[in-house]
């Protein structure tokens, strides 16, 4: 008796809990660090009363890294979400630059890959980003 094989949906299933978690990721970091509420309301109103320059300063700081963080985990969201567009469509594994095959051990360590490494390399390049 012949036994179908069941397609491998683990591709999919890690890449949809990636980008669950990173979504959840980005809203904590967003709230704990106060960046839907107004500057002053974060800094316990430092703004209204004579501000220490230090204290200002270290709040204007750490919004900007949390905002930073949020900014790059959304950013593996739209990854893990483009991926999962290429798994949809069958296109999953061949890489957008060149159109070979990724290799499968890149997949396995980076599921949201859509570029083989020498192409992604590349478009980091292009694009001002370092690893």
């Amino acid at each position: 008796m012949a036994v179908r094989k069941r397609p491998d949906n683990a591709p999919e299933e890690r890449l949809e809990a990636d980008r669950r978690q990173l979504e959840l990721l980005a809203a904590q970091c967003g709230e704990e660090a106060g960046l839907h509420r107004p500057l002053n309301d974060g800094v316990g109103g430092l703004i209204t009363g004579i501000p220490e320059d230090t204290d200002l300063a270290q709040a204007l700081s750490d919004r900007q890294t949390t905002d930073l963080l949020v900014h790059l985990l959304d950013q593996n969201r739209e990854q893990v979400e483009r991926a999962l567009e290429r798994l949809r469509e069958g296109a999953y594994g061949i890489c957008e630059g060149c159109t070979r095959h990724i290799p499968s051990e890149r997949l396995k360590y980076q599921p949201a890959a859509t570029r083989c490494v020498e192409c992604q390399s590349q478009w980091d390049r292009l694009n001002g980003r370092t690893a």
